[in-house]
């Protein structure tokens, strides 16, 4: 029997509705937006600071701060051996060690007494030179300490007769400093020198 045309149209309408919601359906649904990864940014060096440079010093003054030189001369400390000293390189009557290497030696005393208080001596060093300064530091039995690129040969003294003495030693460079009265204070202080004196003639470019 035929289909009434009034039924028919509807259900072809509605075939084509069922259709088309299955073609719909069917689509691949959209995934999240993809990106595009950017290269990591390459990580950026710290900067390193330019090593230290050491100056031979030509002048008893510009071996120590102005602050030390300044408590020297609070103390009653006059330079007397050494280049500006009052009597220059004449006060000893040998060269020191470090003088034959080709630095400097400075004396600081009472200048009413013209005995050394503090002998404070700088000098470059080289390859060829660094074994017999070794030699030599250890035949004084001193007490040898390694630390960084530092090597430190030092023994305390006594109030007594013997000296506080602190060598540092280094691959350029050779600072000692010697206090005539030894013992616990004036060994610190002959430490705290050589620190001040290697801060001075070490400097950045």
């Amino acid at each position: 029997m035929a289909t009434p045309r009034h039924l028919a149209v509807p259900a072809l309408a509605l075939t084509a509705l069922l259709l088309l919601t299955g073609c719909a359906g069917s689509e691949p649904q959209a995934g999240p937006p993809v990106t595009e990864e950017s290269p990591a940014a390459s990580a950026t060096p710290e900067p390193t600071e330019d090593p230290a440079v050491f100056t031979k010093p030509t002048e008893c003054d510009a071996i120590l701060p102005p602050e030390r030189l300044a408590d020297f001369d609070a103390q009653g400390l006059a330079l007397l051996g050494g280049p500006g000293g009052k009597y220059g390189t004449e006060y000893l009557a040998d060269p020191t060690p470090e003088e034959n290497l080709g630095g400097i030696t400075c004396i600081w005393g009472f200048a009413d007494s013209d005995f050394a208080s503090v002998t404070i001596s700088v000098a470059p060093v080289t390859a060829a030179d660094r074994s017999g300064i070794v030699s030599s530091l250890t035949d004084q039995g001193l007490n040898e300490e390694s630390e960084g690129e530092a090597t430190t040969f030092a023994v305390q003294g006594d109030a007594d007769s013997q000296p506080a003495v602190v060598n540092v030693l280094r691959f350029d460079s050779w600072i000692s400093v010697i206090e005539t009265v030894g013992g616990e204070e004036f060994y610190a202080e002959a430490v705290l020198l050589a620190s001040e004196v290697g801060e001075t003639v070490y400097t950045t470019p």
